[in-house]
């Protein structure tokens, strides 16, 4: 009865009261509508970031797999082009130009190509054809080395290339399959060739330099040894022929007939993705283009394939928004109007914008300086002032401030704004630099760093010098505030606002140098211009070749001392040199680890792709050889104490072997072994002792000794030359004490009593 009085009493109320019903029946339809719209929003945002998304890695994974092959590539040419035109390696310049071959001179060129050939992974082949003496030197990696007449040479297709004037390859890749017998053993492979010539007046090859590459192995660093989510991924020049494939039978295919081929090669991108048709399936092409060498990147990928992840959470999303659409109705009415108009107001009032900040045009002004987009509008006086740029003064230097470890920063709590941190670090340098009389604009104009231009009156050293100690000084602001360090680049200082933008792309080249210098460093152009502006270095083959040894040979100090050599000779390169240097070494060394600890190279632990991304993340030189340190002494001690010992006695036989050539010597002694092998004095002496149960000067002299008594036996020397044979000075006092120490008698004695006697005396001590 009571519930039926309540009904009742509602109805009544409704009745009286119908605008009620109609406001909140409105209110429900408002409300369903923007929730519906908000999911359906959502819905789509989310849809097109997932599509984003696998766009964005297919580009990332084909421009990946082309930084990698392309940097592999223009180290061969360039390294082996040098070589050839400067001609500073003499074995190469005989077996080239040499008019008679001499045999010494030929083992030589051989293990000179066999270094070379082991030198780098991409390297299958390398060919010397001197026309002179009509023939051949050649090593193949794992297969064979030798010599051949032209004629009997093992890949004719070379020789046809050579004796055909009209077919010009000399200074560029080309791909050819080739198959040839060596050792019996019949070979069949796909070759990306360099050939470099020199040709006589008539156009003939008179010497000729050839370096095939693997083309296999060339896929799998193209691929990182998997596609992944892709189905495809090729080279290809820019005339549609196919380099390198999955598949080895679309090599040299061309495929400009292909719709996404002629897509690719139509467009004036350097790189970008799109969907199209191939083989009637809907595919994601993804491309990369590497116009100084004129190849193409590309990977396939099957669309829906790609999108599977997508499309599941699309519907997942979809359940979750009609439940939340249903819990909105219940729910919106009480907690909209005091919950989502407040923090909207809160929102509002503390959202901060550099770009509100910072007027448009003056922003804009600003940014053309930097970019070195002067015109007539931009020299003039009165517009600058308008723009809110008050520069009197004639002369002008930039800085540029670069946030360091900035992984760190945007996992911090800048997580979620970077643009807050860098407004904060202009606003501390700008108040800083004005607090200093110095006039002083800034902007934001890069992903990690901000850029100030400081106008002053003269170029005095003074003024220079103040600049710099104005910038450590905001350095420790910045990190007393803000929690975070700044590296600092100074450009040079420049008359006129003309020089503006090469100041500014000066500081930002010696903010790079970060590597060398450190985090929260302070580089000015002028220290780093002459190394930036030399030519690049020459790769330390010697060194890496020592540290790999070193990593086969379980040595860590050997590894430690190599590995500190090879990053002591990058702090003398460049900074773009310092990157093309280790990653090269970082290939080598994802080969030697990952056969050593037994590993995937393509997926393994110690793949390239987790050493690119671990190296990446450090910022300076320190940081890169701490970590490869790590890895690499990470694996020499997993292989337990037995490999340790058997390393041990691997050096002690070296050092027996070294002693027992060159006990004769005066100058012999511990540090001299020791340099022999490469370790420490120190460590020398406790592995022999180690090993062999006597240490290595009483080792040293038990040689010396029995030697002696051999001459004392065998020969009529007097005894002052026996010593002086067996490596103690002519009239040595010191060789009788030891003699005598160590058999008892003085070598005269011992003489006298081997003559008397009519055979050896035995030892009496210290044996």
């Amino acid at each position: 009865m009571k519930e039926e009085r309540a009904g009742g009493r509602l109805k009544r109320l409704f009745r009286k009261n119908p605008l009620l019903i109609k406001i909140l029946s409105s209110y429900l339809v408002i409300v369903i509508v923007l929730l519906t719209v908000f999911s359906f929003v959502l819905f789509r945002t989310y849809s097109n970031k997932s599509i984003e998304q696998v766009s964005h890695t297919s580009e990332n994974f084909i421009s990946q797999s082309y930084y990698i092959a392309d940097l592999m590539l223009i180290n061969v040419y360039y390294n082996f082009y040098q070589l050839f035109i400067n001609g500073v390696d003499s074995d190469f310049n005989y077996g080239l130009y040499v008019d008679q071959s001499d045999a010494f001179a030929d083992q030589d060129v051989l293990r000179k190509l066999r270094q070379y050939v082991k030198s780098n992974p991409l390297i299958r082949s390398i060919y010397l054809y001197n026309s002179k003496t009509d023939r051949v030197i050649f090593n193949i990696s794992e297969v064979g080395e030798g010599i051949q007449s032209t004629a009997d040479f093992l890949d004719q297709d070379i020789i046809n290339i050579f004796s055909n004037k009209e077919q010009t390859v000399s200074g560029k890749y080309f791909t050819r399959k080739v198959d040839y017998v060596i050792n019996n053993k019949t070979i069949s492979e796909n070759f990306l060739t360099l050939v470099l010539t020199n040709t006589s007046s008539q156009g003939e090859v008179e010497s000729s330099l050839v370096i095939n590459l693997n083309e296999r192995i060339l896929q799998e660093m193209v691929t990182s040894g998997s596609a992944g989510d892709l189905n495809q991924v090729l080279i290809m020049y820019k005339d549609g022929n196919v380099l390198s494939h999955d598949d080895t039978s679309m090599i040299n295919k061309n495929l400009s007939d292909e719709s996404f081929a002629k897509q690719i090669m139509l467009s004036n991108d350097e790189k970008g993705s799109f969907i199209t048709k191939i083989n009637d399936r809907e595919s994601l092409v993804s491309y990369v283009k590497a116009k100084h060498l004129g190849l193409i990147f590309i990977g396939i990928g099957d669309y829906s394939k790609l999108l599977m992840s997508a499309y599941s959470m699309q519907r997942t999303l979809l359940i979750l928004t009609i439940i939340f659409i249903l819990a909105g109705i219940v729910l919106a009415v009480f907690f909209t109007s005091s919950i989502y108009n407040p923090f909207r107001k809160l929102l509002h009032k503390y959202r901060l914008d550099s770009n509100r900040l910072m007027n448009d045009k003056k922003k804009a002004l600003l940014g053309k300086l930097l970019d070195g987009e002067i015109d007539d509008k931009i020299r003039d006086h009165d517009y600058r002032t308008e723009c809110g740029v008050s520069f009197d003064d004639p002369n002008y230097v930039t800085l540029v401030l670069k946030m360091d470890s900035l992984e760190k920063v945007l996992s911090g709590k800048w997580s979620k704004d970077v643009r807050l941190v860098k407004f904060a670090i202009l606003n501390i340098a700008s108040e800083f630099f004005r607090e200093k009389r110095l006039k002083v604009e800034g902007i934001d104009n890069g992903y990690d760093y901000v850029s100030m231009i400081i106008n002053v009156k003269d170029r005095s050293d003074e003024i220079v010098s103040h600049i710099i100690d104005s910038t450590m000084e905001i350095q420790d602001q910045v990190e007393k505030y803000l929690k975070i360090s700044v590296s600092a680049g100074i450009g040079d200082m420049v008359e006129g606002v003309e020089g503006i933008g090469q100041s500014f792309q000066h500081a930002l080249a010696a903010s790079s140098y970060r590597i060398i210098y450190g985090r929260k460093a302070v580089i000015e152009y002028r220290d780093i211009a002459e190394r930036n502006n030399k030519g690049i270095h020459d790769y330390p083959y010697e060194i890496e070749k020592r540290i790999i040894e070193a990593i086969k040979e379980r040595n860590m100090r050997k590894m430690d001392t190599s590995l500190n050599e090879f990053f002591e000779r990058l702090v003398l390169s460049s900074a773009d040199e310092i990157q093309i240097t280790v990653l090269q070494l970082a290939v080598l060394l994802t080969r030697t680890l990952s056969g050593i600890a037994k590993t995937s190279i393509e997926n393994g632990e110690y793949s390239i792709k987790v050493l690119i991304a671990e190296i990446q993340t450090c910022e300076t030189l320190e940081e890169i050889k701490t970590y490869l340190y790590s890895i690499c002494s990470r694996v020499i001690e997993t292989k337990g104490n037995d490999a340790k010992e058997n390393v041990k006695s691997i050096i002690a036989n070296k050092i027996k072997d070294y002693v027992g050539k060159h006990y004769n010597s005066i100058n012999i002694s511990t540090e001299s072994v020791a340099k022999h092998v490469e370790l420490s004095p120190n460590y020398v002496r406790s592995i022999f002792k180690e090993i062999t149960g006597i240490s290595l000067s009483d080792y040293i002299t038990q040689c010396r000794m029995s030697e002696a008594q051999r001459l004392l036996l065998e020969t009529d020397d007097s005894v002052s030359r026996i010593a002086e044979a067996v490596g103690y000075p002519e009239n040595s006092k010191h060789f009788f004490t030891i003699f005598k120490k160590y058999f008892g008698k003085t070598p005269e004695n011992y003489r006298m009593s081997i003559q008397d006697n009519g055979s050896p005396s035995k030892r009496t001590s210290n044996e």
